[in-house]
């Protein structure tokens, strides 16, 4: 079913139960009026019948003076009868072929001084009369309730429900169509949306609305969309580019060596220099797999309390050992007392690999291969690298966090530029903030200021 006929459906529904709830009152408040109008008429009559007939004085009718003495049957649509204290007949209008009265109902007329009850096709009502000679008399007045009014609202309701449902169900579905229009244009325009160009936005209404909010929401994906499939082109556009050269320059020398016999030295040399192209092609390998575990399986990293100086010591070490020609120089600046402060809830691995990237970047760019790295445990907990490289502009501040990107500056040095993207990717996991700013004279730093949230010490 569609939102529309269910839309109308319940609309319908919701009005028709108010409406009868509504039309059920006026009829029975109005029913009640009336009847209570009918009884109020009987009972005057009852009173003017019991004037007339038992407060005159020294006469007490009988039975038989009340038809004559002759028994006869009337279609009347009202009846008049008086009984004496015994509840013996005295008086009746009309002698009728009902039941007679039953002595417990004239009883309940005595005991409450006024009843209501049906007898026969009649509505009756019993008052209990003292006469201006203290006799007492329980006098009963019924008549036919036809009323005509009362036929006249009920048909009149009927046919009004009747109309009113027609035009519900116009109005509703109108209703419906118009509340549901939005939505609809909403849907055919991300109908037109291809895969080939998702530049297009839904055009949303100036109300800051339900629908706005919808609309707004959508848009937002399509931007997460368009930039998933940004990143996704780049990404292939770019690891073509960096695992065609390299394999390209393999190839080259290969066949180059193999072109004619070569000497036992041009051949370790061939094989040296392809051998470096091979690690370097594992390195940005194991790069691009560290990457694309971190964006797929964010959730998945587990956390754990770790020191951080001894993951930026684990950091330096693993450097060292690949490049001992480097200098990594370790500064503590006012360190805690306590060493838990320098605990973290963190994955070791993960922020080894942000650290050690950082400290390789440093030391590639600087012309005497040093960094300097300063820990901070007293209030918040930071990491500061420092190296005496070009720099980097205000422009290439956040570029720089992109993966492939490098500085046309900097093409000549070997890299792959995905390492900054790697720490960027890691350190958010971390919820950690990466700041970049210039060292002075000259070079970077690179400042890690990491969550009140992450410190393991005191809970």
């Amino acid at each position: 079913m569609q939102i529309r006929t269910r839309l109308t459906l319940q609309f319908i529904l919701i009005v028709v139960i108010i409406l009868q709830l509504s039309l059920f009152f006026i009829y029975f408040k109005f029913k009640d009026h009336v009847e209570d109008q009918f009884y109020n008429d009987l009972k005057s009559k009852a009173y003017m019948t019991a004037e007339m007939l038992v407060n005159i004085q020294n006469v007490e009718p009988t039975e038989q003076t009340a038809s004559d003495k002759t028994e006869y049957y009337l279609e009347s649509k009202e009846n008049f009868l008086i009984f004496n204290h015994e509840n013996k007949k005295i008086y009746e209008f009309n002698k009728l072929k009902e039941n007679e009265i039953p002595v417990q109902t004239l009883e309940q007329v005595k005991n409450s001084g006024e009843y209501r009850f049906t007898h026969g096709k009649f509505n009756s009502i019993g008052i209990f009369y003292t006469n201006k000679f203290d006799k007492e008399y329980t006098v009963i007045s019924e008549a036919v309730f036809n009323s005509t009014d009362l036929a006249n609202l009920r048909n009149i309701i009927i046919i009004d429900f009747c109309l009113i449902i027609i035009i519900l169900t116009v109005s509703g579905w109108l209703f419906a169509g118009n509340a549901l229009r939005p939505v609809t244009n909403i849907m055919n325009q991300l109908d037109k949306i291809l895969p080939s160009d998702l530049s297009q936005r839904l055009q949303t209404t100036g109300n800051k609305d339900e629908l706005w909010r919808l609309g707004d929401t959508f848009n937002k994906l399509l931007d997460r969309i368009e930039t998933a499939f940004k990143h996704q082109k780049s990404f292939l556009s770019n690891i073509s580019h960096e695992l065609k050269n390299p394999l390209t320059v393999i190839t080259s020398q290969l066949e180059v060596v193999l072109a004619k016999e070569r000497s036992n030295e041009d051949y370790r040399k061939t094989l040296s220099s392809v051998l470096e192209d091979v690690r370097d092609l594992s390195v940005v390998s194991d790069q691009l797999m560290q990457l694309a575990r971190i964006k797929n399986n964010i959730n998945q990293v587990e956390f754990e309390t770790i020191r951080l100086d001894e993951v930026i010591w684990e950091a330096r070490s693993a450097i060292i050992r690949s490049f001992p020609h480097y200098k990594i120089n370790v500064v503590y600046n006012q360190l805690p007392d306590e060493t838990e402060h320098l605990e973290i809830q963190g994955n070791e691995q993960l922020l080894k690999t942000a650290l050690q990237n950082i400290m390789d970047n440093g030391c590639k760019f600087s012309k005497d291969n040093q960094v300097k790295v300063e820990l901070s445990g007293s209030g918040n907990v930071w990491v500061k690298i420092s190296d005496h490289g070009p720099g980097i502009s205000d422009a290439e501040k956040k570029l720089v966090l992109s993966a492939f990107y490098r500085s046309p500056e900097n093409s000549m040095i070997k890299g792959s530029g995905v390492g900054l993207a790697l720490v960027d990717s890691i350190l958010n996991i971390h919820h950690a903030r990466l700041i970049i700013s210039d060292n002075e004279p000259k070079g970077t730093v690179f400042t890690i200021l990491f969550d009140e949230g992450l410190i393991a010490a005191n809970g």
